[in-house]
């Protein structure tokens, strides 16, 4: 057997297996970083088509370049106030009809859903912080210049990642009515670093997409509303008081016992509805 140390050196053997994992690091490094927009942003390629059975409006919302998001208008019988939401990353609006929609509905206000470029049938392209981000502009530009609905009458709500141009936009907006967070990030680098096999890389200046909301919301001047399972494993609680810890008030946090990240709406039911209602400030049916 031949010896992979001899004399205090390293010998060919040790020399080859370090040569390969440092190949392999590199490579699964360069992986991470240049497909991590595939990663963030998982759009589905296919869907059902699918349309709210309520009265609406199909939109093309133009951001820049003759690029546009693709929305739905939803208005409220018996409301000015209005819900412009940003949903998750791994969904379209048609995947939202028999569930997420009706119950955003039952709400009571108008409602804005758009998909981010790179989802549904808005503009292709690999998404980051800074298209979204110019995403969530054009939606609340197309509300107060289009719509006539003044920023106070605007409660900005994300879902999950759609917190991080949520929370944006309620900074560089301090007069909208409020900010509605659901199953959100403290910031994907606390999400990226949370799983065990990144933290052997360095993670926070390899991404490219931060959606630091911990910093963030404490630059919010409209009232908090964060909205957490219990069970979520994604963004768990933990996420969310770290949040409403650095939020100034008035805030509030409401934790959905038992609820995932999946399912919080579901989970939430009557109650949960309930309580946007409340934060909306529109009235029960």
């Amino acid at each position: 057997m031949t010896a992979s140390r001899e004399g205090g050196r390293i010998g060919p053997f040790a020399l080859r297996m370090a040569a390969r994992a440092a190949v392999a690091y590199v490579a699964v490094a360069a992986v991470l970083y240049f497909r991590q927009s595939s990663f963030l942003f998982p759009a589905p390629k296919t869907w059902f088509k699918a349309a709210p059975d309520v009265t609406f409006t199909d939109l093309r919302i133009p951001v820049k370049d003759g690029a546009y998001v693709h929305g739905w208008w939803i208005p409220s019988a018996s409301s000015a106030k209005t819900i412009l939401l940003f949903h998750g990353n791994g969904y379209v609006l048609q995947q939202m009809v028999g569930g997420e929609v009706e119950s955003l509905h039952a709400i009571g206000a108008n409602l804005l859903l758009v998909d981010y470029r790179g989802y549904g049938s808005s503009t292709p392209l690999a998404p980051d912080e800074a298209t979204i981000l110019d995403d969530a502009r054009a939606a609340f530009d197309y509300l107060i210049r289009v719509r006539g609905i003044g920023a106070g009458s605007i409660w900005l709500l994300g879902r999950s990642i759609g917190s991080g141009p949520a929370t944006q936009l309620a900074v560089d907006n301090p007069a909208v009515g409020g900010l509605i967070l659901e199953s959100p990030f403290s910031s994907i680098d606390d999400a990226a670093v949370a799983v065990g096999y990144l933290r052997i890389f360095p993670v926070r200046p390899m991404l490219r997409t931060h959606f630091d909301n911990a910093s963030k919301i404490g630059g919010v001047r409209a009232p908090v509303l964060i909205v957490a399972g219990t069970a979520d494993t994604l963004t768990p609680p933990w996420m969310a008081e770290k949040l409403f810890a650095a939020a100034h008030g008035p805030k509030r946090l409401y934790l959905v016992q038992n609820a995932g990240h999946n399912d919080l709406v579901a989970t939430g039911g009557n109650a949960l509805t309930a309580a946007l209602r409340e934060a909306v400030g529109t009235p029960v049916p």
